[in-house]
C-alpha cells in the first residue's frame, strides 16, 4: 500500500494540506508514516518493549483498488484468515473497488473489515458517515470499522485526537460495535500526543520479523500490518499482510461470527464442551468467560463457541486480566512481571498473581509467559 496517486493537474495549490497531499488525495493505509513507524528506520528512540502475540495468530490482508481483481477464493485457500478493505481517502475519494471487495470477502467465507484514511482537515462527521454508509448493518463475520489515523492535516495533537474522537464516537453510535485505531507507534506518541483510546482496538503498523512495538496507552494488539510486500494465491503482485491476535475462531467471535464450523460428521456427536484460548494457552470449560488480550473484552465458551458479552455474572468462572503496582497498569492473562517489591517475578493466572516464574525459560503456574516485564 505504499503508492500515492496524484494527479498535479486537477489540483490547485490551496486545497493542499500540511501533510503533502491534496484533500482529494488517494493515500493507503501505512502509506504516510515514516520509516520509524514502519520499522525500516531503526535508530535512537525505539523502544525495548515489543508486544507479542498471546498464542495463535491468523493471517489476513488489506487491499484497496491498486490491488486490482482479487480472486478471493484462492485467497481463502492459501490460508488467509481475513481481508480489510479502503472505505476511502478523507470524504472525497471513494475506493472504486470497496464494493466489490466488501461482498467478494463475504461471499469467499472471510472475516471481513473496513477502514477509512482520515483526513482531520476535512469534515469529520461526513467521513464517519461516509464509513457508516459503507458498511451498512454489520452482521455476523463483519469487523468493527477502523479508522486510519496516520496524517495531521494541520491539527495539533490535541485538536488531532479530539478529532478522532469525535469519529471513534459518531461511529460506534450508529454501528454498536467500538472502532479499531490503525497507527504506528511514533505518530501517535508524537502527533496525536499519546491520547488515551487504550479501550480501542489496536491495529499496529510495523514491518519487522520481531514482535511489534506498542504506543502507549496500548498494551496489546488486535490487529498487526507486518509487511506491504506478501504475497498470496489470488492476488496479483504485493499486497500488505496482517496478523490477528488469537485463534480462527477468537477472530471469529470477535467478528460477532459463531465459531462453530457448522458441518458436522453426522454422527449426531454433542456439542463441543471447550473451547481453544489463545489468551489462556489451553481449552476453556463450558461457561467460562476469557478477557481477551486481543482487545480487553469478555467471551464466554457456549457449547464449544465464543460468545462476546459485555457483563460477567453468567461465567461459571472468570479469567481476566491482573492491575500490576509495578507497571501502574493491567497485562493480558499469562503475563510475567518482576516486582518492584522484591525483585521476584510473577505470572498472572487470569485471577491472581501466582508464582514461581522461571524467568530464563519464560514459563510460570499458568504455563508460557504471553509476555515478560523486567526491572
Amino acid at each position: 500500500m505504499k503508492r500515492m496517486l496524484l494527479v498535479m493537474a486537477l489540483v490547485s495549490a490551496c486545497t493542499s494540506d500540511v501533510d503533502g497531499y491534496t484533500d482529494g488525495g488517494d493515500a493507503v493505509a501505512g502509506s504516510q508514516l515514516g520509516d520509524a513507524d514502519k520499522g525500516s528506520g531503526g535508530g535512537a528512540g525505539m523502544l525495548a518493549k515489543r508486544a507479542c502475540a498471546a498464542g495463535a495468530t491468523v493471517k489476513g490482508v488489506d487491499v484497496s483498488y491498486y490491488n486490482s481483481h482479487i480472486d478471493w477464493t484462492q485467497v481463502k485457500a492459501a490460508g488467509i484468515g481475513f481481508a480489510i478493505a479502503r472505505v476511502s481517502d478523507g470524504m472525497v475519494f471513494h475506493d472504486p473497488k470497496f464494493s466489490t471487495y466488501w461482498a467478494g470477502a463475504k461471499q469467499a467465507g472471510l472475516v471481513r473489515g473496513a477502514y477509512q484514511f482520515f483526513r482531520p482537515n476535512q469534515s469529520v462527521t461526513a467521513q464517519a458517515d461516509l464509513m457508516i454508509a459503507a458498511v451498512g448493518t454489520l452482521g455476523p463475520g463483519d469487523l468493527p470499522p477502523i479508522i486510519d489515523v496516520e496524517v495531521t492535516g494541520g491539527a495539533s495533537p490535541s485538536a488531532l485526537a479530539s478529532k478522532v474522537r469525535t469519529w471513534v464516537a459518531r461511529v460506534q453510535a450508529a454501528t454498536g460495535v467500538t472502532p479499531i485505531v490503525y497507527t504506528g507507534k511514533y505518530f501517535w506518541r508524537d502527533q496525536v500526543g499519546g491520547a488515551n483510546l487504550g479501550t480501542n482496538p489496536l491495529w499496529i503498523a510495523q514491518y519487522t520479523s520481531q514482535c511489534p512495538d506498542l504506543p502507549l496507552p496500548w498494551t496489546t494488539w488486535a490487529f498487526w500490518q507486518n509487511s506491504e510486500r506478501g504475497r498470496v494465491a489470488g492476488i496479483t503482485g504485493d499486497v500488505d499482510m496482517n496478523y490477528f491476535n488469537g485463534s480462527l475462531d477468537e477472530l471469529r467471535a470477535f467478528a460477532n461470527e459463531s465459531t462453530s464450523d457448522g458441518g458436522g460428521s453426522g454422527s449426531g456427536a454433542p456439542p463441543a464442551t471447550t473451547c481453544a484460548s489463545a489468551t489462556m494457552g489451553r481449552d476453556i470449560n463450558d461457561g467460562e468467560c476469557v478477557q481477551a488480550a486481543a482487545d480487553k473484552a469478555w467471551y464466554r465458551c457456549d457449547a464449544g463457541q465464543w460468545t462476546a458479552i459485555t457483563a460477567t455474572d453468567t461465567c461459571s468462572a472468570t479469567y481476566g486480566w491482573c492491575d500490576s503496582a509495578t507497571l501502574g497498569r493491567s497485562v493480558a492473562p499469562r503475563s510475567c512481571v518482576q516486582s518492584a517489591a522484591d525483585n521476584t517475578w510473577y505470572q498472572c493466572d487470569g485471577t491472581t498473581w501466582t508464582s514461581p516464574v522461571d524467568s530464563n525459560a519464560g514459563t510460570g503456574p499458568a504455563g508460557a509467559c504471553s509476555e515478560m516485564y523486567f526491572l
